[in-house]
């Protein structure tokens, strides 16, 4: 990645001027050289920013770009080495002044400083030959302050407002809404003539494609005419397996994981297909090989056993696609945006205004240069998101925008036809550090990317440095989220649909992935078919992707300089293979791959600083794994063969992450505590050792690690003896946690038959959780599936303790509430609080002022006043298999300023015994619930007046007769309510899905839906009935 070559030169400073800030050096005899190398370095930065500039479009100085950059790589290794060859010194000596004194005499020593020095001294020669070659090239001496870090915006004010979930309000102009109703009538039209049919949605990359096809693929009239709906992303290097597997499971099949017979997937496949109408959709199709050599086959078969009406949408770049997949197809090409719908895109990138009473004025003085920079931008949707999100990053005024519209990128000369000047424009905004941790994102397989995985990524790779170096406490995973959030506030990076809350999981765009891939093909190779990798033709790479399973076929033959290497497919491994010769690694991560050939070679990585294994068959990890004393990360998942942490590992003391999710690990060594580096702390098992001769830790081992942010900790052995264990382990003074999850074991309980033993360990797992208190900085905590059986939840969740410490709590998840009658009154007053999950609590039959007590304080001459509603910032509340709840008593004062959950967007709530829902859920001032999905309500009987309700499910609710009063409702899907007898007052109802399997007739109530002004709005009703004549008839 050349093109941040400021970025690099301030990460090799740094290493040398940790190195002479230490001193030791001086004792081994290259402490003039080492000076040499810190005077050019300083020199040579001077020339970068012209450098960068110039690179692009010189090729002379895109070689001098690589030869620094070569050269700051081995000078890295070089000072790694020093690193590692201090700390065997210090571990051979417990004296920590010895190494300081020492004067070196032994052979091993005299023989490593000859090496580093005569190392170095090479190294020197090249800087001063790149050097001169700079001031040959005229490059431009910069002694400005380019090589600082643009301040980051603050991308947390507005985290909440950044997802992908398709709603309709992120939706803009009428153009995409006409586009999706013509081809939803066109894929729900029955053609007898043809069993199969594809719909090809065309268009340049960025321009919206995906977005029409998920509009479509959430169509109620979609939902309602197939009976299957299949959603495949199709990479450029599908696996057929995987494809096939996945196709199987979306069709709601099941096949066994490790089912490798393509014959039999075939098969399954068309068993699942044939039962039913569907809707295949492939998204991104580059190729008709996904379609000709695995999908063809069983959709045609599939399509033989049944009725015609099969229908197979794919979005494409490529204009001759769908003609290529020798079927019947209709194509359709996607419009640039006009400029009113394009503005309106643009100001809904931008963050909120701090005064809403301004409402859309309050643009009037810069909409002027964003309908230039509109223009620009040429109508093309991806283009519009991206230089939103620069434009989000700047004060919203005239000045400033007039200085993005007259950026020089915009017209720069020379520019390859793979760099599109208005994403070029927004990646040369960002700081040098943030444009390493954007471009590494186009090494990952196309799909989900997990923050978990590219942060210590990052802080590996050596993207980021603390903040303040002369901090004791190493703040990198801070500064490496505040990055993470500023590509998502500027459009660069996409969080999921699912993780819309806490954006845990993100996507990259195809468009910007294309344009990462090109700025870095330098020395980031990507590879998506069955090209080979041979070392000496790809001699510059440092860091490599496979995404194919023909890649790797020798191992001796990957780049032996690679820093980073990712292999996703399952790719074999034979005996002989090893690591050994890719000793420069720094990242490794293999996902889906036998690689227990590979364990022994691991400890060969001396520079490895991230181990990621993934669905692998690893049994073990190497026995001496404390060699490698510059590992940071252990990520080990869902590895079920893998039951023990080799002892060694407590001696890794730069140690920040060991995530051991998915493995059978029951035990960790004793001395554990010892790793004070900790970050994160995944997957930790807890088992008691009682006596102190187990070999194992307990919780209690983790009193000294300070800098945890992250800890699971599973399997919870609660005895009824003992609990002080709990309280040792010094949760809540954990001053950085922000996650937490707690499982209980609770098979313990299950088995016990006397109601007295019961008793005491529901007493003792009260007091462990008592004692295993977050600390106030906590941002999500969960109790996990394993659940808890206590019979109330700890004190500090109750209203006395939550308002004045947990101001930071967002997300709570509360699973497997076995025994409690009662959620704590404390958990509306969390002023944070976003989202709320409670799931399985089978013993809660009634819930009252838990859920609406508002905080309070005296007032003069008695009495209270509430000064914030309960629950003010919850958006999403989730509420399942509560199978005896009953009541939920919530009459709530209208008039009332200080109304429970007013930022309520979201309810769900599923199988439950209530037969009506509360007047204060359904608050006429409730102005921003949006969705509401209920099922399996075995007694509600009628669902009334929710005026702000737009989105409604009501499923499985047999008592049901009456839906009356949604002046807002758009969309509604009833299933199976075979009792409802009333359906009006909804006015605006564009679209009604309906399934009752067991009726002959169309339900009378249809005749309430929108009666009066059929000509005004057009009321879209899908039906799928046991009706002898077709509903066209009816």
């Amino acid at each position: 990645m050349a093109d941040v070559l400021d970025a690099m030169a301030s990460y090799v400073m740094n290493l040398i001027v940790n190195m002479v800030e230490e001193e030791w050096h001086m004792q081994w005899g290259f402490s003039s050289e080492i000076m040499k190398l810190e005077e050019k370095m300083k020199i040579l930065q001077y020339f970068i920013a012209d450098a960068e500039k110039r690179r692009i479009t010189e090729y002379s100085v895109q070689r001098w770009v690589m030869r620094l950059k070569e050269a700051m790589y081995d000078t890295a290794d070089i000072l790694d080495l020093c690193q590692l060859n201090k700390a065997g010194d210090r571990k051979k000596f417990k004296d920590a002044s010895w190494w300081r004194n020492l004067v070196p005499g032994s052979i091993q020593s005299i023989r490593f400083a000859h090496q580093i020095v005569s190392q170095i001294k090479e190294i020197n020669q090249r800087l001063h030959e790149i050097h001169r070659d700079a001031e040959n090239f005229n490059l431009k001496i910069n002694l400005g302050s380019n090589l600082e870090q643009r301040k980051l915006t603050d991308a947390k004010m507005y985290r909440q407002n950044t997802t992908s979930e398709f709603v309709e309000s992120a939706i803009v102009g009428e153009m995409i809404k006409k586009d999706a109703k013509e081809l939803v009538q066109v894929l729900t039209t029955d053609d007898n003539r043809h069993n199969i049919m594809v719909v090809s949605i065309v268009g340049m990359g960025g321009i919206g494609k995906t977005t029409l096809a998920q509009k479509i693929f959430h169509e109620a009239a979609i939902e309602g005419h197939f009976n299957t709906r299949i959603w495949l992303t199709i990479t450029q290097c599908f696996d057929e397996i995987d494809l096939l597997r996945s196709a199987i499971r979306h069709a709601g099949g099941s096949t066994p994981s490790e089912e490798q017979n393509m014959s039999l997937l075939t098969r399954t496949l068309t068993d699942v297909l044939s039962k039913g109408r569907f809707l295949l959709v492939m998204d991104d199709v580059w190729s008709d090989e996904a379609w000709n050599h695995v999908l063809f086959t069983p959709i045609i078969n599939a399509s033989r056993n049944q009725q015609q009406g099969n229908r197979v949408l794919i979005t494409t770049r490529l204009e001759d696609q769908a003609r290529r997949m020798r079927t019947y197809f209709h194509q359709h090409h996607v419009s640039l945006l006009e400029e009113v719908d394009a503005w309106s895109l643009l100001k809904k990138q931008l963050p909120p205004t701090p005064n809403p009473v301004l409402g859309s004025d309050d643009l009037k003085h810069e909409e002027d240069v964003g309908m230039k920079i509109i223009r620009k931008c040429g109508g093309l949707p991806l283009a519009i998101k991206v230089m939103g999100g620069l434009l989000s990053t700047r004060e919203q005024s005239e000045r400033e925008w007039e200085a993005v519209l007259n950026h020089d990128a915009w017209s720069r000369a020379g520019l390859p036809m793979e760099l599109d000047s208005r994403i070029y424009l927004s990646y040369e905004d960002l700081s040098p550090p943030l444009k390493q941790c954007f471009l590494y994102c186009s090494l990952f397989p196309k799909g989900i990317i997990r923050q978990s995985i590219i942060i210590p990524m990052w802080i590996s790779e050596g993207f980021i440095q603390p903040q303040d170096r002369s901090n004791s406490y190493d703040d990198r995973e801070a500064v490496a989220t505040e990055y993470y959030w500023e590509l998502v506030t500027r459009n660069l990076i996409e969080p999921t649909t699912e993780s819309s809350i806490t954006a845990y999981e993100f996507t990259v765009h195809d468009v910007l992935r294309s344009f990462a891939e090109f700025m870095a093909r330098e020395e980031s190779l990507v590879i998506q078919n069955e090209q080979a990798v041979v070392g000496n033709t790809h001699s510059l790479v440092r860091r490599l992707s496979i995404g194919s399973t023909q890649s790797v076929r020798e191992w001796h033959t990957l780049p032996k300089q690679v820093r980073m290497l990712i292999i996703n497919p399952r790719i074999n491994i034979r005996p002989d293979d090893t690591l050994s010769s890719l000793s420069s690694l720094r990242v490794l991560l293999i996902k889906g791959a036998d690689c227990d050939r590979l364990i022994d070679s691991l400890c060969h990585l001396r520079h490895l600083r991230y181990l990621h294994l993934e669905d692998t068959n690893i049994s073990r990890l190497p026995d001496d794994i404390h060699r490698m004393q510059l590992l940071e990360h252990i990520v080990v998942l869902d590895s079920e063969k893998l039951e023990n942490l080799p002892s060694s590992i407590i001696e890794l003391v730069h140690l920040r992450t060991l995530n051991i999710s998915g493995c059978n690990v029951k035990t960790v060594p004793k001395g554990f505590g010892g790793l004070t580096n900790l970050q994160t702390l995944s997957g930790f098992p807890h088992i008691m050792d009682m006596h102190g001769g187990g070999g194992w830790c307990s919780l209690e081992e983790l009193r000294s690690l300070s800098q945890l942010r992250n800890l699971t900790v599973n399997d919870l052995n609660v005895s009824a003896t003992d609990t002080s264990w709990a309280e040792k382990a010094m949760i809540s003074n954990k001053g950085h946690l922000s996650y937490l999850k707690l499982e209980c074991n609770c098979s313990m309980y299950m088995g016990l038959t006397d109601e007295m033993e019961k008793q005491d360990l529901q007493r003792a797992v009260e007091e462990v959780f008592q004692k295993l208190r977050p600390p106030t900085c906590i941002e999500h905590f969960l109790i996990g599936k394993g659940g808890y059986f206590g019979c109330q939840l700890p004190s500090w969740m109750m209203a006395s303790a939550t308002t004045a410490t947990f101001k930071s709590l967002r997300i709570l998840t509360l699973k497997g509430l076995l025994c409690c009658t009662q959620l704590p009154d404390g958990l509306c007053q969390l002023p944070c609080l976003a989202s709320l999950q409670a799931l399985d609590a089978p013993a809660i039959r009634r819930v009252g002022p838990e859920f609406q007590a508002s905080s309070s304080t005296l007032v003069v001459g008695g009495g209270v006043a509430p000064t914030s509603a309960a629950f003010p910032k919850l958006t999403n509340l989730y509420l399942r298999r509560w199978s005896e709840w009953e009541e939920w008593d919530w009459e709530e004062d209208v008039t009332s300023d200080a109304m429970a959950m007013p930022a309520l967007k979201m309810v769900t709530i599923c199988n439950c015994k209530l037969s009506h829902l509360p007047p204060g859920l359904a608050n006429s001032n409730r102005h921003a619930l949006r969705e509401l999905y209920l099922y399996d309500f075995t007694s509600l009987t009628s669902l009334d007046d929710f005026p702000s309700v737009v989105e409604l499910d009501v499923f499985r609710c047999p008592e049901l007769r009456r839906i009356s009063g949604l002046s807002r409702l758009q969309k509604i899907r009833i299933k199976t309510c075979p009792n409802l007898e009333v359906l009006e007052a909804v006015p605006v109802l564009d679209s009604l899905n309906l399934t009752n399997t067991t009726s002959e007739t169309l339900p009378g109530y249809l005749r309430g839906v929108n009666p009066r002004h059929e000509a005004q709005a057009q009321c879209m009703c899908v039906i799928r009935c046991h009706i002898d004549r077709s509903v066209e008839d009816a």
